[in-house]
């Protein structure tokens, strides 16, 4: 009879232990391979593209001295169609997009530049090592779209600029207003 209650409760132990677990929460690497099991493709990021005789009555400089995510007119600097076209035409690592616009990015206001906007950004905790900063033409124009990263850990003193034409590197870190 005693050692019936001790298996018993030994049972029941087990099984607490066992709904603890249950309830815990997966971290991020967890997920990822759960999804990479599961076979799922995440879509491909396609460029944004405006209904015809939908465009932007809000101008690209009325976004100066507000954050990204600072909705002007009801749509975010990163929503706009022409900053969105822009950002996938010269990042084209998506993972550094997802950086860049989510929302553990430290951000600072847009600035004007020239004829140019730009948001201006780091890695939390690390923005001497990695930041960024995405010019887009006031008028929308495509070839005037530059983008700026700078990640210390692999590219030291120097930085990788991209237009539709190019890509080079430059000495130094981005731009993060309109006097630098």
């Amino acid at each position: 009879m005693i050692r019936a209650r001790l298996v018993l409760m030994g049972v029941m132990i087990t099984g607490m232990a066992g709904l603890g677990a249950c309830h815990r929460t997966p971290d991020r690497e967890e997920e990822a391979r759960a999804v990479a099991a599961s076979g799922f493709v995440p879509p491909v990021t396609q460029a944004p593209d405006p209904m015809p005789g939908q465009r932007n009555a809000t101008p690209l400089s009325a976004y100066a001295g507000r954050y990204p995510r600072d909705a002007v007119d009801g749509v975010t600097f990163y929503d706009r169609t022409e900053v969105a076209n822009a950002l996938i035409d010269l990042v084209p690592e998506e993972k550094i997009r997802r950086e860049m616009t989510g929302r553990e990015a430290t951000q600072a206001p847009i600035f004007a530049r020239g004829d140019r906007v730009a948001a201006h950004g780091c890695a939390p905790h690390d923005c001497d090592g990695r930041n960024w900063t995405l010019l887009v033409a006031v008028d929308g124009d495509a070839e005037k779209a530059r983008m700026c990263l700078h990640d210390a850990a692999t590219m030291q003193d120097r930085s990788r600029w991209t237009s539709r034409r190019e890509t080079r590197m430059r000495p130094g870190g981005c731009p993060q207003g309109q006097e630098s």
